[in-house]
């Protein structure tokens, strides 16, 4: 009896064909189940791929700028101190100065120099700060634009990579599991049962094999990303310290161009008090000529008045003199003439 009941209990334990198939079923949805996590994990590689592209060509477009901008603070500072130095010598004034010139248009000319000047150092000086302060923002926005971005990739490719080992482990515990439950199937089941299944592996194998073998490759392919995308990473962050090395470089030609527009000013400052004391010295030569002028004039004056008074005093001593000498010799023939009468 327990013979003849062992291979009917055996029998009755063994999984049936039913039974196979939804397991056949499921092992196929989760199979589409990873090749869509895969297509997912593909789909963002190629996002960051993107993204790291994008970081690359704004800092080689950062670069240019600051480039440009190098050039173009090189330029002003040589125009600056070319204007700075044609209005030093247009401003400045000779000492041969006409002794005639009138004190008023002298005074003019100076004022209207030491205007031209100032207006001419303002006029730089705020062009110098503004040019500066665009140039402090532009850097500090590019900055906060890099770092910002490098923070994303940063946590994307975190998080990439833990898809990816996270994939590669319910793959291998997958694998494992579909290779213990075909070999404890195959090994338990009776002849019908055993020929069904093998003409069921028999047509089920090949695709599995084929899945298998294209989930391992697009995992090679996800590796090989992934280690492309860690090299990108590496040159995004040189990029990004040879950017900060520029604006390091920036921010000390921007010092370096606020000492020389300091120095510009004093220079300014300098040349401004240098012709004010030429101006002044100027106008009290010109007042010391005009007063010697003006005392030369006034004993010309004199000296003529003199003159003019001696040479009067002269005509009328001598018209006084005439009738009197003339009354004298007609008195004197007069006195002759009666005397001989008597």
């Amino acid at each position: 009896m327990s013979p003849s009941r062992s291979p009917e209990h055996e029998e009755t334990n063994m999984p049936t064909v039913h039974n196979l198939v939804p397991i056949i079923n499921d092992q196929s949805q989760y199979i589409h189940h990873l090749e869509a996590e895969v297509k997912f994990c593909k789909e963002e590689l190629s996002g960051m791929k993107n993204r790291v592209q994008v970081v690359v060509l704004e800092n080689e477009r950062l670069q240019q700028e600051l480039k440009s901008q190098k050039e173009e603070e090189e330029t002003m500072r040589e125009q600056t101190l070319m204007d700075a130095s044609g209005n030093v010598q247009n401003s400045w004034i000779t000492p041969d100065v006409d002794s005639r010139v009138d004190e008023a248009s002298r005074r003019s000319l100076s004022h209207g120099n030491a205007n031209v000047i100032n207006a001419a150092c303002a006029g730089e000086a705020e062009k110098w700060k503004l040019e500066l302060e665009r140039l402090k923002l532009t850097y500090e926005e590019k900055s906060e634009i890099l770092e910002s971005q490098l923070r994303f990739l940063r946590k994307e490719l975190a998080e990439s990579q833990k898809d990816c080992e996270d994939l590669k482990e319910r793959l291998k515990h997958k694998e494992s599991l579909l290779a213990a439950n075909v070999s404890h199937r195959v090994g338990g089941l009776c002849l019908k049962c055993a020929q069904h299944e093998a003409v069921l592996s028999q047509t089920h194998s090949n695709v599995h094999i084929q899945t298998i073998e294209r989930l391992t490759k697009e995992r090679d392919d996800l590796m090989s990303a992934l280690v492309s995308v860690r090299s990108s990473l590496t040159d995004v962050q040189q990029r990004e310290a040879s950017a900060f090395e520029q604006v390091k470089q920036a921010v000390q030609m921007t010092e370096e161009a606020n000492f020389e527009k300091t120095k510009a000013l004093i220079q300014c400052e300098q040349l401004k008090n240098e012709l004010e004391r030429q101006t002044e010295r100027l106008e009290k030569e010109l007042a010391s000529q005009q007063e010697k002028r003006t005392f030369e004039k006034e004993m010309m004056k004199k000296e003529m008045t003199k003159e003019r008074e001696d040479m009067r005093s002269k005509v009328l001593k001598g018209s006084i003199c005439y009738p009197h000498c003339r009354r004298n010799v007609y008195g004197d023939v007069i006195a002759n003439s009666v005397g001989s009468n008597f």
